[in-house]
């Protein structure tokens, strides 16, 4: 496949969703801060928001150009020269989801005996590491590793025919379109039955064939469930953010459901999520949140409240510029979960409808890049992107306009936060590097390189 130019819908959404994030912060970000200082008893500079999400944005974007230049080929491997490159990546998507997930271990660790000094805890979960002038959320890397990790073993089970007993090509909307099986091991199989049906040979042949399979399928599922078993116990139980689980179990399923997996299976993870609701109302905020939701209480809704005030306040082009009331302390986590009600309040429906289409632009072209990648692993890691993305934005969404309770999830690229946009932009500059090599037909000769 022929490299050519990236899909530059998928840089102008992104650049135009990050542009209005950050002057949105620039707005809110002072009456916040002196609302945080008058709360906490602090006296930080009324800047300091704005100063530290430019930073972020600017880190953000080199991480993103990072990726987007990134050798894909040499680092999956070819052969040649190299090599090298491939021992020392070919373990990485173990690398990043078990170092996460043990990373997750040590911080529970700590919030049940002595706070780490590296360790930031707070409300009784310990969510961030502490690395100076920096914080790094440990549910971000636990979902970075998981894009990969998941994509690894759903590829790897694909192409030896797991999913469907044979070798195939699934688009992202989840039609199989045959590939050259020639080498496929199931081909060899079928060949060697073949020529020896007759015989005890073939017969061995068969019973062996099945053995593997049978035992690659539970080595398969084993690694599926426990590692997201376990990744989900930590980000629900152990850190308390129901959020972040949610866009990982949306990564893990929409990667099943392209791979072609039977219903069974869909059936036996619907049953591990009402095990998880469970967990998740086990919390006693989660369940005041929850009754917050079904009975309109006032003093359990408050959050939800003032981000339909904030929304409704806004009319069709906003209250304007400065002129905001619900964050003058009304609308809590203004600059990060409550970023849509901000921007509703501000500049209204119009500007709601302008956020809304960047975002359909962004997940669309990301769609159309998963449907038109060759490569397995890279076609499922674009289907883990979208799920990411399309998950956080959803969730956070319908949290604002009150179709759910509230999990504390932020607006991907509009939201303030430093792992959070930083590691969205890394998987966007991988979208955009996939997107190189893309089998599209609407490419002139001008833009092929």
């Amino acid at each position: 496949m022929r490299k050519h130019q990236t899909d530059k819908r998928i840089f102008i959404a992104t650049f135009i969703l990050v542009l209005i994030g950050t002057i949105m912060v620039s707005i809110i970000g002072p009456s916040y801060t002196n609302i945080q200082n008058i709360a906490y008893g602090r006296n930080d500079d009324p800047n300091q928001t704005f100063k530290s999400q430019i930073l972020y944005v600017f880190l953000a974007f080199v991480t993103m150009i990072f990726f987007l230049r990134l050798p894909l080929k040499q680092v999956e491997g070819e052969g040649g020269k190299h090599k090298k490159i491939l021992n020392m990546t070919s373990k990485l998507p173990e690398i990043l989801m078990f170092g996460s997930l043990i990373l997750c271990l040590i911080m529970y660790i700590s919030s049940l005996t002595v706070e780490l000094p590296f360790v930031r805890c707070a409300l009784g979960a310990c969510r961030w590491l502490n690395l100076g002038i920096f914080q790094l959320q440990a549910a971000e890397l636990v979902k970075f590793g998981a894009l990969f990790y998941f994509a690894k073993i759903c590829t790897e089970y694909r192409e030896k025919g797991g999913f469907s007993g044979k070798k195939e090509h699934m688009t992202s909307r989840g039609d199989g379109v045959l590939r050259n099986t020639k080498y496929s091991y199931q081909n060899k199989t079928r060949l060697a039955d073949a020529k020896k049906q007759k015989g005890k040979v073939g017969e061995l042949t068969s019973e062996i064939r099945d053995i593997l399979t049978k035992t690659e399928g539970r080595v398969f599922w084993l690694k599926y469930f426990s590692t997201l078993g376990v990744a989900v116990f930590f980000l629900v139980v152990a850190q308390k953010d129901l959020g972040s689980a949610l866009p990982l179990i949306a990564m893990a399923l929409a990667m099943l459901l392209v791979s072609g997996a039977r219903l069974k299976y869909f059936l036996i993870i619907g049953a591990a999520g009402m095990v998880l609701a469970v967990l998740a109302l086990s919390s006693p905020h989660r369940q005041e949140r929850l009754k917050g939701f079904l009975q309109g209480d006032s003093s359990n809704a408050y959050h939800i409240n003032n981000a339909l005030i904030a929304i409704g306040s806004g009319g069709l082009f906003g209250v304007g510029i400065g002129n905001n009331v619900q964050t003058a302390g009304y609308l809590p986590e203004s600059i990060t979960d409550s970023m849509f009600a901000v921007i509703g309040e501000t500049i209204g429906f119009v500007g709601i409808s302008v956020v809304l289409f960047f975002y359909y632009m962004l997940l669309s072209r990301i769609l159309k890049v998963a449907d038109c990648t060759k490569e397995s692993y890279y076609q499922m890691i674009t289907i883990g992107i979208f799920a990411w993305l399309a998950g956080h934005v959803v969730v956070n969404i319908a949290a604002m306009i009150g179709l759910v309770p509230l999990t504390g999830i932020t607006l991907p690229l509009l939201s303030k936060g430093g792992t959070s946009l930083i590691l969205n932009m890394a998987i966007i500059g991988l979208a955009l590097n996939i997107s190189q090599y893309t089998m599209r037909a609407d490419l002139t000769d001008a833009e092929r390189k």
